[in-house]
């Protein structure tokens, strides 16, 4: 029984040995398809005797067969290509081979990926230039590839400007045209080249004047420039060197530093939100503007703004006339019941406006108010007792002066 059981296993052995044997000279020994029209006539020959052993002659049977067309095609093309943008007349390569086994021809349909890249201007078959698909195809009806052939479509483009960066896939499907349902594509992808450019402004040059914030804020507003050859994000980050500014948003993003989304060529005005602390009027500083390109971190750009600090500085001064407003008292003397007016004006020499500007005199108790006037409009006076009070609407700019009157009697 054991011995029968061993003989089996190896009868199955040497079978599956046998069969991968086979199997590996099928593979090894496959070859190109037979071409079309072939007659394949195979014949087959019996011999015989009798039983004497006298020898006959030998019969023969044949039957032939033709081998009929099957199409076969391949196409191949570059995987990708980079091209300037913009270019023109740039050109993609497409190899179709005849893998049939017979002569055909071509007919090709394409397909592109994104819009406003690329423009196809024209197609090439060897010194042939035609001007669109359809007469291209009709071109390609006339050409028999033979069995093992090679035809070379070439396809010709331009780049639009700005794409830089930006791909798209171009497709080209071959179509046997004695089996229309034999197809095979090729895709290349355009990746145009991404050249990498931004300029921020502006940069200096201005005079900047501001007061301590005192929760007022103040806005400066930079343009980012794409100068690059595509489309492109930039990562934005504001800053300042001196001791007078603090960020408070840049692009309507709280904090010093956000990403925008630019167009090749086009220009984003940037606004960056600060606040000026409280320090020595005539501190200066300078706001600062960084753009770092996404597509290519070693390019970027900075605009800056210079700023100055200013605060108002007041003097006041307060002159005894006669009751002409003419004739200055001085050290002269003066009579009780005489009637003086006393001018007080006041002047701004700092470099900023001054607000809510108000004059106080208190009156000694050897004068009596009668009247005050202002110089000009803007004045509110009033008195209270001994006390005159003057204030001055609106603001005091730079370097101006007002002054007003407090007509008195001496007791």
């Amino acid at each position: 029984m054991l011995t029968r059981f061993l003989s089996l296993a190896t009868s199955v052995r040497t079978r599956a040995a046998l069969l991968t044997f086979v199997a590996a000279v099928s593979v090894s020994t496959a070859k190109a398809q037979t071409p079309e029209g072939t007659v394949i006539t195979n014949t087959a020959t019996v011999t015989f005797t009798d039983a004497n052993a006298n020898t006959y002659t030998p019969v023969v049977a044949s039957a032939s067969v033709t081998v009929g067309f099957v199409a076969g095609i391949s196409l191949t093309g570059a995987v990708t290509v980079t091209p300037a943008s913009p270019s023109t007349a740039d050109t993609l390569f497409f190899t179709y081979t005849n893998i049939g086994n017979g002569n055909d021809s071509l007919r090709v349909t394409e397909s592109i990926s994104v819009g406003g890249v690329i423009t196809v201007t024209g197609y090439r078959v060897g010194a042939t230039t035609y001007a669109s698909l359809a007469a291209l195809n009709v071109g390609l009806s006339g050409i028999q590839v033979a069995q093992g052939g090679t035809l070379q479509v070439k396809v010709v483009y331009d780049v639009a400007s700005g794409v830089g960066g930006v791909p798209t896939a171009y497709t080209l499907t071959g179509f046997s045209r004695r089996t229309p349902a034999t197809t095979q594509a090729a895709t290349t992808t355009i990746n145009p080249s991404m050249v990498a450019g931004v300029v921020v402004t502006p940069d200096n040059g201005q005079n900047i004047q501001q007061l301590p914030s005192n929760a007022t804020n103040y806005t400066f507003t930079f343009a980012v420039q794409n100068t690059g050859s595509g489309p492109d994000n930039f990562n934005l980050v504001a800053s300042h060197p001196g001791a007078a500014i603090s960020v408070v948003s840049v692009n309507g993003v709280g904090g010093s530093s956000t990403s925008i989304a630019v167009a090749a060529g086009a220009t984003q005005n940037v606004a960056v939100i600060y606040s000026v602390l409280n320090v020595a009027a005539g501190t200066k500083d300078t706001l600062v503007l960084l753009a770092t390109s996404v597509a290519n971190n070693s390019v970027s750009n900075t605009g800056s703004a210079d700023l100055t600090v200013i605060k108002p500085s007041l003097t006041v001064s307060k002159v005894a006339y006669r009751d002409d407003q003419t004739t200055a008292v001085g050290a002269g003397l003066v009579l009780p019941g005489e009637f003086i007016q006393y001018k007080i004006t006041v002047t701004n020499t700092g470099a900023g406006p001054a607000a809510s500007v108000q004059i106080s005199d208190v009156l000694p108790a050897q004068l009596t108010f009668t009247s005050a006037t202002g110089d000009v409009a803007g004045w509110t006076i009033g008195n209270s007792g001994a006390t005159v009070t003057a204030s001055l609407g609106g603001t005091l700019a730079s370097s101006a002066s007002r002054f007003i009157w407090i007509r008195v009697q001496v007791n």
